[in-house]
């Protein structure tokens, strides 16, 4: 059937055939209204901030008074920053009066905590810093704290210890911590002092030890008093470390002498080497009889470099444990590098156990001594010993020991 223009337009204009985006129901006059406001908040919002960019403290406020007025999306972080631009304007009591407003009206709103700390400025500002226990939030309360902590520590030092003695996360314990350490009066260092002793809070003894560290010399003898008094082997251990910020070597050669746990033992005289204690390694070496202890001084020489090699050079030569013998040839070339060549040269040659000559062949490898494990090669007359060179040789990025490899295969 043709369908005549006539019936085509009745069709079209029936509600039946509408389009959607052309229905009464999607065209209400509130939706309408409601999209216009948003654009006007939207609008006014970003004049606000461009206020703020500019420095135009009056003219931020009425923008953003305007926005408040709309109660739209925007009106929460309008709150925010009218009272940051009333405060910019020296207008504090105004500012604290707008944060209030927003605690108020919005109790949930993410533009909380930026008005808290704004809040703690403020504060901080006039004197009268905030408490932290104003506040649930940890970084507010950190923020309070180092805001009294400038203005008045007497106040700021026992609200540090009532937050590390609460139920509070170990996370805002540890800064709060940190910032007594950042005192230098006795009080605050007494406390840190208290807590390194595990007296009042033993989750946070480690941290505080290190944290006594960062005072030097002046700290070690409490801490030599702590290692003293505690059984604990985290906190031992966390002590000789600091021995090593403390520049206290001294006391780490009593430590290595008397302590009866070898990995506590061991572990002060790596911290030794790490001080470049030779003499008092050596003298140690010399006195003492535990095996454990002569091995982790061996060790400990790496640490020190050149003067540790002079150490290792004469343990290799004088060592009558063939197991110590050969850690410390073997370590003789990590330490020593090129220059400790000719030493190794003469172990290998004046050593009658294989086991010493594998270990100075091991100490030229490391030292990437190609030169000297060449000329041992060519006069080797050990098969297993000769085979023992050739193989570090053939992985040498070196011109003398290609030359030798081509050498050998030209035979």
């Amino acid at each position: 059937m043709k369908t005549t223009p006539l019936i085509l337009a009745a069709v079209l204009v029936s509600p039946l055939f509408a389009p959607r985006a052309f229905s009464a129901e999607l065209v209400k006059p509130e939706l309408i209204a409601y999209e216009a406001a948003d654009a006007k908040d939207d609008a006014l919002y970003n004049d606000g901030t461009r206020a703020i960019n500019e420095g135009r403290w009056s003219d931020a406020v009425e923008l953003f008074n305007k926005v408040i007025q709309l109660h739209g999306s925007r009106a929460e972080g309008a709150l925010y920053w009218r009272a940051y631009a009333e405060n910019k304007e020296g207008q504090a009591a105004r500012a604290l009066n707008t944060c209030a407003e927003l605690r108020r009206t919005y109790p949930k709103s993410k533009w909380l905590d930026e008005c808290g700390a704004l809040e703690i400025e403020i504060h901080g500002h006039s004197g009268q810093p905030m408490s932290p226990q104003a506040t649930q939030d940890d970084e507010l309360k950190l923020l309070a704290l180092s805001a009294i902590m400038q203005q008045d520590e007497s106040h700021a030092i026992p609200a540090i210890q009532q937050i590390l003695n609460s139920n509070s996360s170990d996370k805002l314990k540890e800064r709060a911590l940190f910032v007594l350490s950042q005192s230098d009066s006795k009080q605050a260092q007494d406390l840190i002092g208290q807590i390194a002793r595990g007296q009042s809070n033993p989750a946070l003894q480690v941290r505080a030890i290190r944290m006594l560290s960062i005072r030097g010399k002046d700290s070690a003898n409490l801490l030599a008093d702590i290692y003293q008094h505690t059984s604990d082997e985290a906190v031992k251990r966390a002590i000789l470390q600091a021995y090593v910020v403390t520049d206290s070597p001294d006391k780490l050669v009593e430590a290595a002498r008397t302590e009866s746990n070898p990995h506590l033992a061991r572990t002060a005289v790596q911290s030794l080497g790490a001080l470049g204690g030779t003499a008092q390694l050596q003298a140690l070496y010399n006195e003492t009889k535990s095996h454990e202890v002569k091995e982790a001084i061996i060790n400990g020489l790496v640490a020190a470099g050149r003067k540790g090699a002079d150490v290792l050079g004469t343990i290799a030569t004088t060592e009558q444990d063939p197991d110590l013998r050969r850690r410390a040839v073997r370590n003789l070339g990590v330490a020593g590098g090129p220059e400790m060549a000719p030493k190794l040269v003469a172990t290998y040659q004046n050593s009658n156990d294989a086991e010493t000559k594998r270990a100075a062949l091991e100490a030229l490898f490391v030292a990437n001594d190609a030169h000297d494990l060449v000329t041992l090669a060519k006069a080797e007359k050990d098969p297993a010993l000769k085979q023992k060179i050739v193989q570090q040789l053939s992985i040498m990025h070196s011109p003398e020991a290609t030359a030798y490899m081509l050498e050998i295969l030209n035979k």
